[in-house]
């Protein structure tokens, strides 16, 4: 399976239309960074802020496994449905309901977009997306990754991530309900202001989830081998 490499524009057109995220994730890789731009600095926490990041990445550190059914509302107000599947380190899968043709899948190294109707896959190297954060084998705050928003209210927490290696892919901030503690959505908001929202309900946390979940095989060697 030879991964294909695609240009910033059918980056943007694959991402826009479907996941902006994982973790998906809408625009991402369409915009180049301007000369003026501005990098945004990592957020000063108070100690109980740091308390409740701490929480937080201890939270996510213990998570093995995840499925949720999920409803993604993108930058045009259409909202799309579906169920996904979690199993870190490195693995998702975003199935979309009926009429959706799409399916999303992250096997650990590339995040894969398959077309159903049109039998098409892409490939997208996995550590440029902001799911790399959710998905890597430790979850934290690094060289790599930075906190540059936190906020409580409502019995919410969110925090805005960017990844500084790739700051033109745009933020990504995680909503948790407080308590009890749960991962309730993520929104993706890139430098034209367009945002994805996903927000997840019924969530299983540590299910024993089918390894071919996170497998994918090309469609005509699919059907070679049948």
């Amino acid at each position: 399976m030879s991964p294909i490499k695609l240009g910033k524009e059918r980056y943007s057109r694959v991402l826009i239309k479907l996941f902006c995220l994982v973790f998906t994730l809408a625009s991402l890789l369409a915009l180049t960074i301007k000369d003026s731009f501005a990098e945004p600095s990592a957020q000063s926490l108070t100690v109980g802020q740091k308390a409740h990041v701490s929480r937080i990445l201890s939270f996510l550190n213990r998570i093995t496994t995840l499925q949720a059914r999920f409803s993604q509302t993108n930058p045009d107000g259409k909202v799309w449905r579906g169920t996904v599947s979690i199993q870190r380190p490195g693995n998702f899968r975003f199935d979309y309901d009926p009429p959706v043709p799409h399916t999303l899948i992250s096997n650990g190294k590339w995040f894969i977009h398959f077309d159903k109707e049109l039998k098409e896959s892409n490939f997208l190297p996995l550590d440029r997306t902001p799911a790399r954060f959710l998905l890597s084998k430790k979850v934290a705050f690094n060289s790599d990754v930075k906190l540059i928003g936190f906020s409580r209210s409502n019995g919410l927490i969110h925090l805005q991530i960017l990844n500084k290696e790739h700051q033109d892919m745009g933020s990504l901030t995680l909503t948790f309900n407080e308590q009890p503690l749960a991962l309730k959505q993520w929104f993706v908001r890139d430098e034209q202001d367009n945002q994805t929202i996903v927000s997840l309900e019924d969530t299983h946390l540590g299910l024993k989830l089918n390894p071919s979940l996170f497998e994918f095989v090309e469609p005509e060697q699919e059907d070679q081998d049948q």
